[in-house]
């Protein structure tokens, strides 16, 4: 072992963007506490899966400094993370319940929704989803977003009930300057009868702003409402340090994701638009919440900081073949 102070990280990314989201939530909150050098390695291709064992798959990757943290979320991303560890060395982070044994990875950081029997040692919990938005303080009461997802397994997708608790968001505070924005899933037809029936209010899809555009919109929005079926985005929202709303939708079934979602309710993170107005309206939280910083914090402890205090990276002095470490992957 070898102390060093830069923190290299291979970040493995399987083109969906809320896998990416995830890994990004969490190499961008250890780059906030080390000085890091970040390499994005794209899983598709010739990478993907299982054809990363294959001879000479990755040879690409041979030009980059060697890994500390090689981080990947998706079951796409799991085996090529696995062969580049066998190759180049460092310490693998998976986040989300792995498709492979758990014993694996270095570290799993895995939601609580994940249903996971028994303790391990390797395993860090947390709570919702990752993400890259950051806490603040800046909030503009007169500016509200309005996030719509789409079809779900989950909840039912009826436009009518939306159409209806959108229009009485939007009424109920004239004031306000509302933003409604879509999803991939929404359907097209929802997106232009919102267009059509809010005049006065802004419709942004996906196709017509950045990829960063929601992140900043929530640093400074005053008011959030968030479609029950979209996890994600309601824990973005209690990121960027909100209580969003919920507009509701009936459940198809009583599983582990609208289970989630009443217990946000009960503890008071979030309020359903049926309980309004008595309960407390959507607005400022009064509780921080930031999974990413508390799971980057325990990556730290556990993979790159020594007893005695100075970054540690692991490494091997000669590439081993792939095929010799993953004979138990095939």
């Amino acid at each position: 072992m070898a102390a060093r102070q830069k923190v290299v990280i291979w970040n493995f990314l399987d083109g969906r963007p809320g896998h990416e989201n995830q890994v990004l939530g969490l190499t961008d909150s250890i780059c906030r506490r080390f000085d890091c050098e970040m390499h994005n390695v794209r899983v598709g291709g010739r990478l993907r899966g299982c054809r990363a064992i294959l001879p000479g798959r990755l040879q690409s990757l041979a030009a980059l400094p060697g890994p500390d943290l090689l981080i990947g979320a998706g079951h796409a991303t799991h085996i090529p993370l696995l062969c580049c560890r066998s190759r180049f060395g460092g310490r693998a982070v998976v986040i989300m319940k792995p498709s492979l044994p758990l014993a694996l990875f270095d570290l799993c950081l895995v939601p609580h929704h994940d249903r996971l029997w028994g303790s391990h040692r390797n395993t860090i919990r947390f709570d919702g989803a990752l993400n890259r938005i950051r806490p603040s303080a800046a909030k503009n009461e007169n500016l509200g977003l309005i996030l719509i997802g789409g079809s779900s397994r989950h909840f039912h997708w009826s436009a009518d009930n939306l159409m209806h608790q959108i229009s009485s968001v939007v009424a109920g505070s004239p004031e306000v300057e509302w933003t409604i924005v879509t999803s991939e899933r929404t359907p097209a037809g929802f997106v232009t009868a919102c267009r059509h029936r809010f005049v006065n209010v802004s419709v942004v899809t996906p196709e017509t702003c950045r990829r960063d555009w929601l992140v900043n919109q929530l640093s400074t929005a005053g008011i959030v409402w968030v479609t029950c079926d979209s996890v994600s985005m309601i824990y973005e929202s209690m990121t960027a340090g909100i209580r969003p709303g919920l507009l509701e939708m009936a459940t198809v079934k009583p599983d582990r994701v609208v289970q989630n979602v009443d217990r946000l309710v009960k503890e008071g993170l979030v309020v359903r638009w049926s309980a309004v107005p008595n309960a407390p309206a959507p607005g400022r939280s009064t509780q921080i919440f930031s999974e990413a910083d508390r799971c980057a914090a325990e990556v730290m402890q556990r993979l790159l900081i020594s007893e005695s205090g100075p970054l540690v990276r692991t490494s091997i002095d000669q590439p081993v073949p792939v095929s010799v470490n993953l004979n138990p992957l095939m």
